[in-house]
């Protein structure tokens, strides 16, 4: 599908995340299985499915993740329980042509704005995907993501590039709930990288499966 379809669609679901949140911060009942609640439930739902996850999927000594910005799914706690359970913490950072770089993350490291992109990213050495150690899994931002696997991001190419290069290590599209879409229903072309699952604040679920509704 086109690129206009596509910038529909990101225009449509970011309106969306940002109607989610009321006058008082609160996210509303369309991103949680609950009642009305606030970030900091929803980022301690989000960190314990997270870690439930990552115990799915075995041994690992690492795992990556990123910093979440405002109006996705907060990976404030989700970060500290992965780095509380003995496990080390990589977040990219973006370099030039669109490329990523990995820095270890920890409990008040230092933050600087990127150069590159409308996001933050600790200071640190930065290293390629291959340097890092025995990686589980890698834990992705999104706008949506479908049942085939295919991940609507934010248009910034950074992760379209990095997908193709990770072909054995499990990756997770972290939405809200009514992001997860049946099959074939998110634009996409050929230069989409399918992700392997879906991680909500209620649950995890493998794609690229049949096109089975969340229970």
């Amino acid at each position: 599908m086109n690129t206009p379809n596509k910038a529909a669609w990101r225009t449509l679901l970011r309106a969306r995340r940002q109607a989610t949140y009321d006058a008082a911060g609160n996210l509303t009942a369309t991103v949680s299985s609950t009642a009305t609640v606030d970030q900091e439930t929803v980022g301690r739902d989000l960190a314990r499915t997270g870690l439930a996850f990552l115990d799915s999927l075995g041994a690992g000594e690492s795992v990556c993740a990123y910093v979440s910005m405002a109006g996705e799914p907060p990976t404030d706690q989700l970060l500290q329980i992965l780095f509380g359970s003995g496990r080390k913490v990589y977040v990219p950072v973006c370099e030039p042509s669109h490329q990523l770089s990995w820095t270890p993350w920890y409990p008040a490291v230092p933050m600087v704005r990127s150069a590159f992109a409308p996001v933050m990213e600790p200071i640190g050495p930065r290293l390629p995907f291959e340097r890092l150690e025995t990686v589980s899994a890698v834990l992705i931002p999104a706008l949506a993501v479908d049942f085939t696997g295919m991940r609507l991001g934010q248009g910034g190419g950074y992760y379209d590039r990095f997908l193709p290069s990770n072909t054995t290590i499990p990756v997770a599209a972290l939405v809200y709930e009514h992001e997860v879409f049946p099959a074939g229903q998110l634009p996409h072309n050929e230069l989409d990288a399918p992700v392997n699952y879906a991680l909500t604040p209620d649950r995890y679920q493998a794609l690229g499966t049949p096109a089975e509704p969340l229970p």
